[in-house]
């Protein structure tokens, strides 16, 4: 018996994010049968997403507006496209569009929802009653209708919306990440050239540990210097409020122990060339930079948040510090420094967990399972 052509719609913030961690997944639904849409910001990728077969349509997010009257316009935005293109099922990223997309849901027929929450971000952890925290608790009732599914990368997000929401057993799902092309972020022998170099490759804010990252330099200073540097290499984020300024960065940094070379595209042969890669996030959902640094064989320390230890086992596929423990974290830096073997060790392995369980085709197929499950009803 044939299967119908369902209709899938992708929420997201930027054509960027959507081609670096959902292409490969929306190019095996249409493989699968799906027609497959998107909205999303026009950030200069339109074309070549179009020229696969997937429909765009340009949405300019204001990410970091916090106007009522902006947000209104967004959602009314939303409602109209969503009335246009009747999907079978749309599926949000991101915690400012699972809360716009669905509130533009409210009232219209047909569409299942699929909100995939890829961490709960400054403005929703648990620490802090947040305005957008109280907006999710108060709008409970809308995501609790039973076309609405969540999906989760760990299980400490899944409990906090458990909680917040009161969502049933049935709405939450589960899987970790987005697969890794193996061939492309392909295992590579550490460079043997010098100053050996110690990477955060992250959007540059106070939650990802650039403070951490660049005290932890600062006090390995007086052994490594000349020896190593330490490197900082991705954006300022301002729509987020964890966000670093410029000029917070360049007054911290050195241009020669410690170093921040602003966001950079490829990011491969950053990994490649990268002796250690340190994400001491103060939380995360699954970070996706830790699967691609661990299918090149780097070495990795990591935050004990939820989401890092999801991926990293202590001592056997990296390191775990404790979350804000500078002087711990500088310690296992120092540790993988004058350990290459431990280092070489931790990176092969990394490499094997990504091999056996995080590849394009296995991740692919689980959303695609997902994606039949939740539109069968079962």
């Amino acid at each position: 018996m044939k299967r119908p052509t369902w209709h899938l719609l992708f929420v997201v913030n930027a054509d960027s994010f959507f081609v670096s961690h959902r292409l490969s997944m929306a190019l095996a639904c249409i493989k699968e049968g799906f027609k497959v849409s998107i909205i999303t910001k026009d950030t200069g990728h339109r074309t070549y997403i179009e020229s696969l077969g997937i429909d765009f349509y340009d949405f300019q997010l204001n990410r970091g507006s916090k106007s009522p009257l902006q947000n209104l316009k967004e959602v009314w935005f939303l409602r109209k496209l969503y009335r246009q293109i009747n999907p079978d099922l749309i599926h949000h990223v991101g915690i400012k569009l699972i809360l716009l997309g669905c509130i533009a849901r409210l009232g219209l027929n047909n569409s299942l929802v699929l909100n995939a929450v890829a961490g709960l971000g400054s403005a929703l952890s648990q620490n802090k009653e947040s305005i957008l925290k109280r907006i999710f608790f108060l709008m409970g009732f809308m995501f609790r209708k039973s076309y609405q599914h969540f999906l989760f990368q760990n299980e400490q997000n899944a409990l906090f919306f458990q909680k917040l929401l009161h969502l049933k057993k049935q709405q939450i799902n589960f899987i970790k990440g987005t697969g890794i092309d193996t061939n492309y972020f392909a295992y590579t022998p550490e460079s043997t050239h010098v100053p050996l170099k110690v990477r955060l490759i992250a959007r540059m804010l106070k939650d990802k540990g650039v403070w951490d990252f660049i005290k932890a330099a600062e006090l390995l200073r007086s052994k490594w210097e000349g020896k190593v540097t330490f490197e900082l290499i991705g954006p300022i984020d301002d729509a987020n409020p964890s966000a670093l300024t410029q000029q917070e960065l360049k007054a911290n940094v050195d241009n020669f122990h410690t170093v921040w070379k602003g966001a950079q595209y490829p990011i491969l042969p950053f990994l490649q060339t990268a002796h250690i890669i340190v994400l001491p996030s103060y939380h995360e959902g699954f970070p996706r930079i830790l699967l691609e640094a661990s299918a090149v064989g780097r070495a990795i320390i990591a935050s004990d948040c939820e989401g890092c230890k999801a991926l990293i086992e202590h001592q056997k596929n990296g390191l775990i510090t404790p979350i804000g423990h500078i002087e711990a974290l500088a310690q296992q830096i120092d540790y993988l420094l004058e350990n290459p073997q431990v280092r070489h060790c931790l990176g092969y392995n990394a490499r094997q967990v990504v091999v056996d369980n995080y590849t394009e085709q296995q991740l692919n197929q689980a959303f695609i399972t997902l994606y039949h499950r939740l539109l069968c009803g079962k």
